[in-house]
């Protein structure tokens, strides 16, 4: 029989490449944590790491190991959460896999409201590409997932819990524009910066750039929006961004926004579940918050 402790310490250890991580994360020493994944790779009979450089990575048979440790630990909260409940209790584990802007805008106060109501549960939350969220909400690896202009896949249901304004932003010190309006038209030629190609909110202000036959030069890609606003800071170009990720920068006056009248996207944010992920009362209530929210 394999400690369930045993199984947490490795998948820590997966997702950080670190024994000292691993060890931090679990409030124990790093020999601790060698010698937990020596006895799981007795046990099983395989080598779960390859460790070159002190880094460790998994190896093809780790990784199959990696997905099914997931799932027991996963089930193992589940099932405490579900006997806490019967005694009216919220406890246990809620786990959120989110894209950048969700997590560090949206998410905070939702997650701050909810701990206030019920401090026993612990929320573990993780940042992950948006292929990448859906991929572990389908896998049962988290209980929700949150990303952009949602969209329904194979036994995973979505629900759209706002709709974000996007802005034309600009660097306040190193302008690209320097009408304080602007039209669609005025875009293009101009220095842009834009997030990665095939990420939902690249496809969608696109849309919106090739519906007006607008072409502005694409200077710089990224896959957050933090890397982008720090180049649009630094004057690299201009970008449409969520008017809620800039709200500090406005402030501070790094950033400044452009009015344009045609600019009328907004970016819809949702929560990602299995269809039958929400019948607990501490994730229903969870679900309910996120949707309840005043944003």
């Amino acid at each position: 029989m394999v400690n369930l402790f045993f199984l947490k310490t490795f998948i820590d250890a997966a997702k950080t490449g670190s024994v000292r991580e691993a060890a931090l994360k679990n409030y124990v020493t790093q020999p601790a944590v060698t010698q937990q994944i020596r006895i799981l790779e007795q046990k099983l009979g395989i080598q779960l790491f390859s460790r070159q450089n002190k880094k460790m990575t998994l190896t093809a048979a780790g990784k199959i190991f990696f997905k099914y440790a997931e799932n027991i630990l996963g089930q193992y909260e589940e099932a405490k959460m579900r006997l806490s409940e019967v005694n009216e209790n919220h406890v246990g584990t809620i786990r959120i896999a989110t894209i950048y802007s969700i997590g560090l805008y949206e998410l905070q106060a939702i997650i701050r409201q909810y701990l206030r109501k019920y401090p026993k549960v612990d929320i573990r939350l993780e940042y992950h590409p948006f292929d990448k969220i859906y991929e572990m909400v389908a896998g049962h690896q988290v209980d929700f997932g949150f990303v952009s202009f949602p969209n329904e896949r194979r036994g995973v249901i979505s629900k759209v819990f706002t709709k974000e304004k996007l802005v034309l932003a600009q660097s306040r010190h190193h302008r690209v524009l320097s009408k304080k309006k602007t039209s669609i038209e005025s875009l293009n030629g101009i220095r842009f910066v834009a997030f990665e190609t095939q990420t939902p909110s690249r496809l969608a202000i696109d849309g919106f750039l090739n519906s007006h036959s607008v072409r502005p030069v694409i200077v710089n890609e990224y896959d957050n929006v933090e890397t982008l606003k720090s180049a649009v800071q630094l004057g690299i170009g201009c970008s449409i961004v969520p008017l809620i990720t800039i709200e500090r920068e406005l402030k501070e006056g790094t950033l400044e926004t452009i009015p344009m009248k045609s600019l009328t996207l907004k970016r819809p944010l949702g929560i990602l579940c299995l269809k039958k992920a929400v019948d607990s009362k501490s994730l229903h209530e969870f679900y309910e918050a996120v949707l309840n929210h005043r944003h």
